[in-house]
């Protein structure tokens, strides 16, 4: 009996769109830690003192042992110096929030910057040149 079974599936996996709920809140409530932490904590970096920094997410894994925080600074500047200095500091910043979050293991932070303003502005531009 000879095997030949070859397994080639044509489905197309995609990961799940759809976060539960416990994915959601602990997203919330580390977005209120960390936007409480840079309010009150030193950081001794001039990068994240100078710039008024926007969380605007904080997507966690089905795990809840990672999470990526979407973060803008007001009006733009100076975006890449604030992204390292913010992974640089993610260390001490998950250290700062442990004590506040009631959770087994607290996510490992890694910093992104959200494109969503500048995408809805080009989707808004083109708009405007349509009606024209």
């Amino acid at each position: 009996m000879s095997n030949n079974f070859s397994f080639n599936s044509k489905k197309k996996t995609k990961k799940n769109a759809y976060k539960s709920h416990r994915q959601l809140k602990v997203g919330e409530e580390l977005r209120y830690l960390i936007s409480n932490a840079f309010l009150r904590e030193s950081f001794y970096d001039d990068n994240i003192k100078d710039n008024n920094i926007t969380i605007t997410e904080v997507d966690v894994s089905p795990d809840l042992k990672n999470a990526k925080v979407f973060v803008m600074p007001l009006g733009g500047k100076n975006k890449l110096d604030v992204l390292n200095s913010l992974n640089k500091i993610s260390g001490r910043l998950k250290k700062v929030i442990s004590n506040s979050i009631t959770l087994r293991q607290t996510p490992i932070l890694s910093f992104k910057i959200d494109e969503t303003f500048e995408y809805a502005k080009n989707i808004h531009d083109i708009l405007e040149k349509i009606k024209k």
